[in-house]
């Protein structure tokens, strides 16, 4: 009897080397009878008269004649090993896109699991039983347990959200997606998932997070295969995940730490013949972001003008066009220098 486990089993011994020769070539003859359907919404007697069609169609092509010469027989040896691998690569991809929420439900299957769909057209506030809220995007869905367990915190996210987590050092918080696993103890911060071919993004608003890539979601992991070396966010900065590499970047709009922490802003932009080396530092202090220049020219010209009510990079226009400069971000610095 197939129904879908059996036959996850068999991908898996499949994946391992542990499968027969007749195994594989009937997921090649599986796969072409798959055409457009979608194994999760098959019920296990589909799956069985698959099962059946298969090995009858198998049985069928062993019975053909051979007449066939040694170069033709070793070219067709060589396109059915082929079209198992094949099958098998693009068969996972259209009806294992999920593999990663499987292996996230199956590791927390003591749990009591609850999933959560925003059906509107507006974000949804969810409230977790450590206190932790999620702002839940439109058509966005979230996994999270009923009572999260006794050491740790993890969800499972599809879709864009952004989370304001409770700190709770013993028992760190995970937010597991498709590409992503996002570890954090403390912190808010905002995870996008990855469409066509746009990269996979965590934005940090406060605290740190630490990034990695979520190799759960790979069918096959090839020996020595790249994997993203993970990385640590902290506020403003942000991390792009693309092709098992992570890019650590800014966010498109740094807001000031005061205003992140919800605390009284202690800082003064109004500035009056004050040296660009020291409004650098007070920028730097206020955002969290390192701004600097390697021209001491540029840190010695000075600076008079009220930079309040107005977003860094903005101040940073201001500033650069009064001295005919420009500005880059360089990973997630920020470096002024000369236009030529």
């Amino acid at each position: 009897f197939m129904n879908k486990q059996s036959f996850y089993d068999l991908l898996t011994r499949y994946e391992s080397g542990n499968c027969t020769e007749s195994e594989k070539l009937w997921l090649d003859q599986w796969y072409g009878l798959l055409g457009d359907k979608n194994i999760s919404n098959l019920s296990s007697a589909e799956l069985d008269e698959m099962k059946d069609n298969a090995w009858l169609k198998l049985k069928q092509n062993t019975q053909q004649p051979k007449k066939r010469n040694t170069l033709k027989l070793i070219w067709v040896k060589t396109a059915i090993a082929a079209s198992v691998i094949i099958a098998f690569i693009i068969s996972g991809i259209y009806v294992f896109s999920d593999h990663a929420e499987s292996s996230f439900m199956n590791d927390n299957s003591d749990l009591t699991l609850i999933s959560k769909t925003n059906e509107t057209s507006k974000p949804i506030i969810i409230s977790l039983n450590d206190n932790s809220e999620v702002t839940l995007q439109p058509k966005s869905n979230i996994i999270y347990p009923k009572v999260f367990a006794a050491n740790n915190r993890k969800v499972y996210l599809k879709g864009d959200a952004f989370f304001s987590i409770t700190k709770n050092a013993k028992r760190p918080f995970y937010v597991y997606n498709n590409k992503l696993i996002v570890r954090v103890l403390g912190t808010s911060f905002f995870v996008k998932q990855s469409l066509k071919n746009l990269p996979a993004e965590v934005a940090v608003r406060t605290g740190k997070v630490q990034v990695n890539e979520n190799t759960c979601n790979d069918i096959i992991n090839l020996p020595g295969e790249k994997i993203a070396i993970p990385v640590l966010l902290t506020p403003n900065q942000k991390g792009l995940f693309k092709a098992h590499n992570i890019k650590t970047t800014l966010v498109e709009k740094p807001i000031p730490l005061a205003e992140a922490y919800n605390i009284k802003n202690s800082i003064n932009y109004n500035f009056k013949e004050e040296n660009l080396k020291a409004i650098f530092k007070t920028l730097t202090d206020a955002y969290g972001i390192e701004i600097k220049s390697y021209n001491e020219e540029i840190l010695a010209y000075t600076f008079t003008g009220d930079l309040s009510k107005k977003g860094l990079y903005e101040q940073l226009d201001l500033l650069c066009g009064s001295i005919s400069s420009k500005y880059q971000i360089e990973g997630t610095s920020i470096v002024v220098s000369n236009k030529n």
